[in-house]
This record gives C-alpha cells, sequence and structure tokens, in this order.
C-alpha cells in the first residue's frame, strides 16, 4: 500500500515518462524515421499512435498528480476543500500555474499527432520539449535561489531533453527493428548512434552538474535517501548505456549481416533497454519528491572513513603509503605495456596480484574508523542558546570525568584505566561534531575493562547533546585565543536575536555579506571609511544605537564570555570582530594591551578580517547547519 507521497511520485514518473516518450517519438518521426527509406504506412501510423497514446497518459497522469499535490498542499481531507482549493493553486502558485502551462503544451502537442503531417511532428517535438524543459521549475532547482538555481535548471532542463530524445526514441527504434527489413532497421540503428552518444554526454555532464548541488559530497551519496536512489539511478544509466553500446557494436551488425535470431536478440536487448530507461524515469520522479541530500543528515553505512591524518602526522606512514603507491603504480603500467605489446600478459597480471597483497595492506592507513553520524553537524545552529544550555549540562554530566575546565582532571578520573580526554586540546578539532554525538550518545569502549565513557542517549535528548558539542567546541576555541591570540580553527560566530536602527535584521543570520563588530557593554568603535561594517551592542537593553544593533539576550553576553575565556562580569568592552561569512575572526580584550585595543589595529584587523588564516577542522565547524 502506497501513501499520498509514494503514490504521488509514482505519477510524476508517469506523466515524466510519457511527456519523454511523446518527445522521444516526435523527434525520431522528423530525424530517424526518413532513414528507412520509405517505411511501411502501417509502420508510420503506429507511431503516429503511440505519440497520441503518450500525449495521453501524460495529460492523465499530470492531471491525477496535479489533483493529489493540491490535496496535500491543502490538507484537504473533503472533496468540497479540494474543490475550493484546485484553482487556488492552479492560479496563486508557482507550481500550479507550471503545471497548466505544461499540461497545455501537452495537449496541443498531442492533438497535433492526429494530422500525422510532417510539419504537425515538427511542431509536436517542439512543444512536447517545451513542456519537459519546464518540468525542471517545479523541483529542486526550481526551488533553488539566485544563480545556483538558474543554473540547476537550464541543467535539468538541458538533462531532461537528452533523456527524452533518447530514452523516448528507444520504443519507436524497437517497433522499427521489429517491421522493418534487416538493413534497413541496421541503418536506423546506425543513424540513431549519433543522436544517443550526444545524449549521453549530455546526460553524464548535467547529471554530475546537479549531483554536486543536491548531493554535494560522499556522505551524501552513501548516507541518504536520495543519494541511494542516485545510486539506483546511475546503476540503471550504465547498464542502459551497456546495452546501447551492445545493440549498435555487435547485435545491429549480427543483424545487417543477416544472422539468424539476430532480429530477435536486437529486440529484446532495446526492450531490456527501455525497461531500464523506465526505471531510470521513476527513480528520478522519486528523487525530485524527496529532500535533496544536502538537506539531510547523513548516515554513514561503512565502518571506516578517508583520512590523512595518519600519513600527515607520521612522515614513516606517509613513505609507506608512497611507497605501495607507487609500486603497485609501476606494475599496473607493466601491466599495460604487456597487453598493448600482445606478450607476458599473464606474468604481468601474475606479478600485479601478488604486489596489491604485498603492500595493498598499506593503503589502510588512510582511514579511519568512523560512525553512522560522523558526517552529521549539529542541528542547533551554534547559536548562544545552544552554547549557555551545554554548559548547563557539562557540570552534572561531564564535570566528574572531565573536570571543570574540561582537562580530564576531575575528580572521578584517577579511578579510570583510561583517563579521560582533554577537551581543551587542540586535537579536539581533528573529530567532527558527529563522531562527538556517537560518543556522547553510545559511550566510549574499553575492550580491557567494559565503558571507558557511559552514553548518554537514554538520559540526554539529542538536542541537549549537540549543544553539549557547542559548549565545549566554544569553550576550546576561548581557551585557544586567550593562549594564542588567534584562532586556529573555524568558529561560528553564535547567532542570537537583535534589535536594529537603519539596517532590516532581525537575527545574527540576517547580517551575512556585512563585517560585524560585536561589542560587550558599550558601543564600538565607529566603522573606518570605505569598511561596510555593523556594530551590535551587547547590553542590558535591547535599544539600538543609530545604524546599529543591540541584543538583550543573557544568553549571547554568557556564550561570548566563553569565546573570549573571560567571566560574564568582566566582558564589557570586549570586542568580537566577524568576517562578511559568520565566522569569527578575532577577540579584542581591553586587557590585551592595558586598555581599549588602539583604533589602528582594529583597523588593520577589519580590513585583513579575510586573510585564510584559520585552518577549518576536519568536521565541527558548522558550516552546514540547517
Amino acid at each position: 500500500m502506497f501513501d499520498l507521497v509514494n503514490l504521488m511520485a509514482l505519477l510524476r514518473g508517469l506523466h515524466l515518462a510519457a511527456v519523454i516518450s511523446l518527445l522521444g517519438m516526435a523527434a525520431f518521426i522528423v530525424w530517424m524515421l526518413p532513414a528507412a527509406a520509405g517505411p511501411p504506412a502501417v509502420l508510420r501510423r503506429r507511431l503516429y499512435r503511440l505519440c497520441r497514446v503518450s500525449g495521453g497518459v501524460a495529460i492523465l497522469a499530470g492531471a491525477a498528480w496535479f489533483v493529489l499535490q493540491t490535496a496535500a498542499m491543502a490538507a484537504a481531507e473533503s472533496s468540497t476543500v479540494l474543490l475550493d482549493a484546485l484553482p487556488v493553486v492552479a492560479l496563486h502558485t508557482r507550481y500550479g500555474t507550471i503545471m497548466l502551462v505544461r499540461l497545455l503544451l501537452v495537449l496541443v502537442a498531442t492533438s497535433l499527432g492526429y494530422r500525422e503531417t510532417r510539419p504537425g511532428a515538427y511542431l509536436t517535438l517542439i512543444l512536447s520539449a517545451a513542456a519537459l524543459g519546464l518540468e525542471g521549475l517545479i523541483g529542486h532547482a526550481g526551488a533553488t535561489a539566485g544563480a545556483t538555481g538558474d543554473q540547476l535548471v537550464s541543467s535539468e532542463a538541458c538533462h531532461l531533453l537528452a533523456a527524452g530524445l533518447w530514452l523516448g526514441g528507444l520504443l519507436p527504434l524497437l517497433l522499427c527493428v521489429q517491421a522493418l527489413p534487416p538493413a534497413q532497421a541496421a541503418v536506423l540503428c546506425e543513424r540513431f548512434t549519433p543522436l544517443g552518444i550526444a545524449c549521453v554526454l549530455v546526460l553524464a555532464g548535467t547529471g554530475f552538474a546537479q549531483g554536486m548541488d543536491l548531493i554535494g559530497s560522499l556522505p551524501g551519496l552513501f548516507g541518504t535517501t536520495y543519494g541511494h536512489f542516485a545510486l539506483l539511478k546511475l546503476t540503471l544509466f550504465l547498464i542502459a548505456l551497456v546495452l546501447a553500446l551492445l545493440n549498435r557494436f555487435w547485435l545491429a551488425d549480427r543483424l545487417a549481416a543477416g544472422t539468424v535470431g539476430s532480429r530477435r536478440g536486437l529486440m529484446l536487448s532495446i526492450g531490456v533497454e527501455t525497461g531500464t530507461g523506465l526505471a531510470i524515469v521513476c527513480a528520478a520522479a522519486f528523487m525530485a519528491s524527496m529532500p535533496p541530500a544536502v538537506h539531510a543528515a547523513p548516515v554513514w553505512p561503512f565502518t571506516w572513513r578517508f583520512s590523512l591524518d595518519s600519513v600527515t602526522e607520521d612522515p614513516d606512514l606517509r613513505r609507506e603509503v608512497i611507497i605501495s603507491a607507487a609500486l603497485i603504480g609501476g606494475v599496473a603500467l607493466m601491466l599495460l605495456g604487456a597487453v598493448l605489446w600482445k606478450r607476458f600478459r599473464l606474468p604481468a597480471l601474475l606479478v600485479l596480484a601478488i604486489m596489491v597483497v604485498l603492500r595493498g595492506p598499506s593503503f589502510s592507513l588512510l582511514t579511519v574508523e568512523a560512525y553512522p553520524t560522523s558526517f552529521q553537524t549539529s542541528t542547533t545552529g551554534f547559536t548562544a542558546v545552544a552554547i549557555v544550555r551545554g554548559q548547563a549540562l557539562y557540570g552534572p554530566h561531564c564535570a566528574s570525568c572531565h573536570g571543570p575546565n574540561g582537562q580530564g582532571n576531575g575528580p572521578a578520573a584517577a579511578a579510570l584505566r583510561v583517563k579521560p580526554t582533554d577537551l581543551m586540546a587542540s586535537h579536539l578539532w581533528a573529530h567532527g561534531d558527529g563522531e562527538m554525538f556517537w560518543w556522547l550518545s553510545h559511550g566510549i569502549d574499553d575492550s580491557k575493562a567494559g565503558m571507558a565513557m557511559p552514553g548518554f542517549a537514554q538520559t540526554l535528548s539529542a538536542d541537549d547533546r549537540w549543544a553539549l558539542i557547542d559548549y565545549i567546541r566554544a569553550r576550546n576555541a576561548g581557551l585557544a585565543m586567550r593562549r594564542d591570540l588567534a584562532f586556529d580553527h573555524l568558529v561560528k560566530a553564535p547567532g542570537f536575536a537583535v534589535a536594529c536602527n537603519g539596517v532590516n535584521a532581525a537575527s545574527m543570520a540576517d547580517l551575512l555579506g556585512h563585517i560585524v563588530d560585536v561589542t560587550a557593554g558599550e558601543l564600538p568603535l565607529p566603522a573606518p571609511a570605505g569598511d561596510t561594517m555593523i556594530n551590535i551592542a551587547l547590553q542590558e537593553d535591547s535599544r539600538p544605537a543609530a545604524d546599529g544593533c543591540a541584543t538583550a539576550e543573557p544568553a549571547a553576553l554568557t556564550a561570548y564570555a566563553i569565546l573570549a575565556d573571560l567571566p560574564p562580569e568582566r566582558l564589557a568592552g570586549t570586542e568580537f570582530l566577524v568576517d562578511s561569512n559568520g565566522w569569527l575572526r578575532a577577540v579584542l580584550r581591553p586587557d590585551s594591551n592595558g586598555g581599549r585595543l588602539a583604533r589602528d589595529d582594529l583597523v588593520a584587523a577589519i580590513r585583513h578580517h579575510d586573510t585564510p588564516s584559520i585552518r577549518s577542522a576536519s568536521g565541527g565547524n558548522h558550516e552546514h547547519h540547517h
């Protein structure tokens, strides 16, 4: 039994497949069929009839999808509510307007197919291509704003048109192979090849571009439902490509040579390729009905992940990996030479197998242990409220082992066989948010004496665990700033609500694109001439100064005091410089130079706010919060 979402995805897939078929049929009639040198009239009529059938299915499936989508958008529980919602969605939503235009284009394209003329086929081709190209506007591409959205819409249009010309042309090719003499059928297969190759190249290029924007990473590909459907779609695409090559370079040649059974074999292969194409369209429809991988928390399916930490830190390990790669690569080149020379191929293959067995294990140095949450990031947004919440949780749950300052010297630490981690060490940033979340949830196992650290999944909510991670990172960063007078790793400026004069903003997130100077207790210095800077005052009331912002959120004062490694009562006069991307670049304390920082130093710090002097952590940098 399918729920509403799955039923809509199936109808969307059926509608998309029918429009693809309509486009492919029309293109085949216009460009391919003339090469058959006088095809039978019955074949021509059958192709035009299939155009009309494809158009009819596209209209019916599209209309049913539109009705169900309207019911979902209006949360309609009765036919009366649904009927009232249909004109509203059709005329006052982007989805409804584009769907009406697309259905109208398909209707006109289908009606032209009744004339069974070459000009009518050209118009059917143009109108169905327009309807198919508009599909991207009601998917993920159309929902993406800015230049990225425009690129995705264009890429999606090219992707769908290429799919229509290749996959939509398979059914008419199958019918021609069935009805035409072997020589004519082989000519059509040969004529179809250049178009198919061009479409495959477009599909591969646009698919890769869309994957970079909507999937974004290997964790998104292997660890999300959207990514799994993308893998299924890619696998089916490769199968269809192999079948296409088999058809053109083997089965079509056998058909042209009059080999017994060649027609049946070619028809079977094209039929399987057509079914594979239909499955590709269905997978694409389900992908369009679910959140993209970049907006989902990936669940990593493997027990390891790629990492350069070991070879970066240890020269001996780095040397071992380089030697193994050189030896295996050298023997692989020898094998290639043997294949080209057509001598000593078996010995070269045997040597390569031996080298892989002997030196292959060295590449395990490029992996580290991984967990299902390894590539997840904190869901809190690294807000001031989350950091303060984590601070409140740290004392009762963590301080007894890790100590009040997080340095692993709590009162319970002496009795533990494995000493607690120093949470203030710089090595903390080598571990991502997801790894820390897994350890907080499930604990850390000591193979010799049970659990080295207990898990808190049963006692703390997921939000509490993420908040603890936010606090630990903020505390670590504040200590590093106090000690080294610089941040060693990327730290997001904690978010909080603001009230502004002359600036359209309600929170720190609204100030992205501006340099921000957050000052505790008093107004900051004015921005230097030529610099676009927003001033925010952390004060007891939320009344902002002219052309500035303020907040009275208590959590903001506490969170920024943690990042300055100062008690809140001593925070007054401290400035926090935030770059236009929201990264905290500097903390300027009044006591750093015996008084308030000199204006020239402040100007220099602001003007160099984009200097790449901060190293990104392997995880936990809070770059992709949702």
